[in-house]
């Protein structure tokens, strides 16, 4: 019975000292919410509004460009929606066009989309 206790005893410290000093981490921990780069041309007759991933970031004027910051949220490499969307005069809903790019974005890369539209 003592030794019965003795072993139960030594495994719980065991288990409690892997628990508390576990310095292992997973591959992703380093790259989780790292930032990528969008650079955004409008070479059309309208005002665009960018949606990355479904998510608004912002808009570009007529005849500008801007570079977006948007967060990768794991360490492998995807391909990126962009939704470019304008508002057309003859149509009363926003009018849009999707794109996604050619490689998979990593973390600290930049993609380039050129937005030109014309009627």
């Amino acid at each position: 019975m003592k030794s019965a206790a003795k072993l139960l005893i030594f495994a719980s410290f065991l288990l409690i000292f892997i628990y508390t000093f576990n310095f292992s981490e997973s591959s992703a921990a380093g790259k989780t919410g790292c930032d990528a780069y969008m650079y955004v041309a409008n070479n059309s007759l309208f005002e665009i509004n960018v949606f990355i991933d479904n998510v608004g970031v912002g808009n570009v004027l007529v005849g500008k460009s801007k570079i977006f910051k948007y967060s990768v949220s794991s360490d492998s490499p995807k391909r990126v929606k962009v939704k470019a969307e304008y508002s057309d005069p003859d149509f009363i809903d926003p009018r849009s066009i999707n794109y996604v790019t050619k490689t998979k974005v990593e973390c600290g890369q930049t993609d380039t989309i050129y937005f030109g539209f014309q009627k």
